[in-house]
């Protein structure tokens, strides 16, 4: 919570640099910051914000402030693919961000890491690191690799595991329990705590109501999708398709 708070002082050095004429380009952001960024944009409405993250359906978005907008080569991101015997080797989300911290590279230079079905791995930096990771970044644990551009604009692939929950309404904290197998006095505290999102937008209000097709995150655990309302039961209850990210 200390790193959301001196992010949140932050920004007002973004925003007076956006209203002087200038460009502020960001590191690659997770959702709280993102959702601390756009309420403070909010406030502001005579800027432009916009957002990328080098692969499509980016988690991890690098933004610009300022009074214009920008296209894609404006947020400086490389996606490199990885290149290593699969036939010998397996490697992960974890142990790829692993390797990459283990050089001294801070988190917020990396945005998304992406293994497709065929096990092919991509992930995303920032353009001012790009040298140095191609110098330094020669093995993933045990397999040695090589790293090639990208250049073609990789799809982030987002699947759902889909699960029917009947609810008593469609509270956010309501919806929050259900979908986390937690108490409503659990997801109360996230809530109350900040730690709350619908897309991308910190929700501090319990009773706020979710609509359908729009996606709650709670920090640490996921995300889950409201899929589809789909009535009321014998007893009153509301029957929802809660689908969650896998």
């Amino acid at each position: 919570m200390e790193e959301l708070e001196v992010f949140k002082n932050r920004i007002n050095s973004y925003i007076d640099k956006a209203y002087a004429g200038g460009v502020s380009l960001l590191p690659f952001l997770d959702e709280a910051r993102i959702g601390i960024l756009n309420q403070e944009i909010k406030r502001n409405p005579a800027l432009n914000i916009s957002y990328y993250g080098g692969f499509k359906n980016s988690d991890r978005l690098r933004a610009i402030i300022a009074n214009d907008e920008f296209s894609n080569e404006h947020y400086k991101i490389s996606v490199f693919k990885i290149i290593y015997n699969k036939r010998f080797y397996s490697i992960s989300h974890r142990s790829i961000l692993g390797s990459l911290m283990s050089l001294g590279i801070k988190r917020e230079c990396i945005g998304d890491i992406i293994i497709d079905d065929n096990h092919d791995a991509y992930f995303a930096c920032t353009q001012e690191i790009s040298s140095f990771i191609k110098e330094s970044f020669h093995s993933v644990g045990n397999a040695a690799i090589e790293l090639v551009e990208e250049l073609k604009e990789i799809e982030n692939i987002i699947r759902y595991d889909d699960k029917l929950h009947f609810v008593s309404s469609l509270r956010l904290d309501v919806l929050i329990s259900a979908a986390y197998n937690m108490s409503r006095k659990e997801a109360l505290e996230y809530i109350c705590n900040g730690l709350a999102f619908i897309n991308h937008i910190n929700i501090l209000n319990p009773s706020h109501i979710v609509k359908e097709n729009e996606e709650i995150s709670v920090r640490h655990k996921g995300r889950v999708k409201l899929s589809s309302v789909n009535g009321n039961s014998k007893s009153g209850r509301i029957a929802v398709t809660l689908s969650k990210r896998v």
